[in-house]
């Protein structure tokens, strides 16, 4: 005898992703992204700040806002040169998903599809547009204050992942090989 078909059975499907599932991906937790965030600032920030105050930056600016003016061109050149030197800084790592401080971290850039996010793809979809969007005045602040909070939610996914289609995983859970 053969059981008739439960139209009111939940689905069976199978919700594990393909392929091993030893290798389920666990999500880094906000604090140790936020720990990663501020070791990358502080290795950029050691060597970017200098170069701006030997070239004299800070003293325009204090005199430019003496003056009132709260914004010029000179910092969208300075946010250039400050991106060049972050992806320079990165380079090696960002070709395995990482930066500096989620190396330091063991955390990993992937797509959401757990396959790993190649370097261009960090770059030009993850890390450029949120940079593009900070350099708007006034609004870039707030955007990417909400982008970092956007972290504590249920997904642990900023905004720039959300543009970038990539995750942050941990890779301390992941099984040894």
């Amino acid at each position: 005898m053969t059981d008739p078909i439960n139209p009111y059975a939940p689905p069976q499907s199978n919700i594990l992703p393909a392929g091993n599932p030893d290798e389920i991906q666990q999500l880094a937790s906000p604090w140790r992204r936020l720990g990663a965030s501020i070791l990358d600032s502080l290795i950029v920030m050691v060597i970017f700040l200098p170069i701006m105050w030997f070239s004299g930056y800070f003293t325009r600016l204090m005199e430019q806002a003496g003056k009132g003016s709260s914004w010029n061109i000179e910092q969208l050149v300075w946010a250039l040169v400050g991106f060049v030197i972050m992806i320079a800084i990165n380079w090696n790592h960002l070709g395995r998903g990482q930066t500096i401080g989620k190396s330091i971290m063991e955390l990993r850039i992937v797509r959401k599809n757990g396959t790993p996010a190649e370097r261009s793809h960090i770059i030009l979809k993850r890390i450029l547009p949120l940079q593009l969007i900070a350099q708007v005045p006034y609004l870039g602040g707030f955007f990417t204050l909400v982008d970092a909070l956007c972290v504590f939610r249920s997904g642990h996914n900023t905004l720039h992942d959300d543009i970038a289609d990539t995750k942050v995983i941990d890779l301390r859970q992941l099984p040894a090989v």
